[in-house]
């Protein structure tokens, strides 16, 4: 409300200083620049969590707020006209990208981390591909000591034809562009379709094996969710810091050819 109430009152500013033959677009730049350096703040203040300027939760809430803030500035400074020029056409078309990845952000930000906790045992992303060999590695052994156990190559041969692949390597589907545990799925149905040519002792081998097919279903999903929040942040802030530059630029040759500098 806060955020609705104090963009009300910037469209009424900037609406008397049009009327009143003010450079109101000088002024809405300024506020406009003042608001993307502050939103760059944000990036800095959590990676020094330990000082004591607020909450981190609390500083997401204001940079999200002045994010849409600043959308609303961005509409009232360019009018929502066609750049006319190169300098105008690469800013707006950074500012562009800086929102939309922004919201995108605060989407995924808000739907991925309690889906990572429903989908199972937390995991450290950059620890994701050895929690995947330790898990190939429990596999085999329990392969292995079936097939000494029963004395028939059944098993060892489905998990060559059918678990091997599924544990060989992480799911490379993108979570926007399908489900990274439906290779899970197929691979259950196609054990429960096996289990019918199997005796009481291996069909106890494959209930466990369904235990680990779970397992690697979920470092799939982590991996892809946690993948998903690292990656938007690769392209929000590196266009952030661009538009900075590009807009500092711009301010100094909209200040020079008014005759301000």
């Amino acid at each position: 409300m806060a955020a609705l109430v104090l963009a009300v009152i910037l469209y009424v500013l900037w609406r008397m200083l049009w009327v009143s033959l003010r450079p109101a677009a000088v002024y809405s730049g300024f506020v406009l620049l003042v608001l993307v350096l502050g939103l760059a703040v944000f990036n800095g203040r959590k990676k020094l969590p330990f000082l004591p300027l607020w909450k981190v939760s609390t500083w997401m809430q204001v940079h999200i707020y002045a994010g849409w803030l600043s959308v609303v500035v961005f509409a009232l400074h360019t009018g929502l006209r066609i750049p006319s020029g190169v300098l105008e056409g690469i800013l707006a078309g950074l500012f562009i990208v800086v929102a939309l990845s922004g919201v995108a952000g605060v989407f995924i930000s808000r739907l991925l981390p309690p889906a990572i906790t429903k989908s199972g045992e937390s995991l450290v992303y950059a620890r994701i591909p050895r929690y995947l060999r330790e898990l190939r590695g429990e596999v085999e052994s329990i392969v292995e000591q079936a097939e000494r156990e029963t004395r028939s190559p059944a098993l060892g041969t489905f998990y060559l034809e059918t678990l091997a692949p599924y544990f060989q390597q992480l799911s490379g589907v993108p979570l926007l562009a399908g489900d990274p545990t439906r290779h899970a799925r197929r691979v259950l149905f196609r054990m429960n379709e096996f289990c019918r040519y199997l005796n009481d002792d291996e069909r106890r081998v494959i209930d466990v094996l369904g235990e680990y097919v779970e397992r690697k279903r979920n470092i799939d999903f982590q991996y892809s969710a946690q993948r998903l929040l690292k990656l938007w942040l690769f392209i929000h802030i590196p266009f952030t810091y661009s538009l900075i530059i590009v807009s500092l630029v711009h301010a100094w040759v909209a200040l020079a050819y008014s005759g301000s500098l």
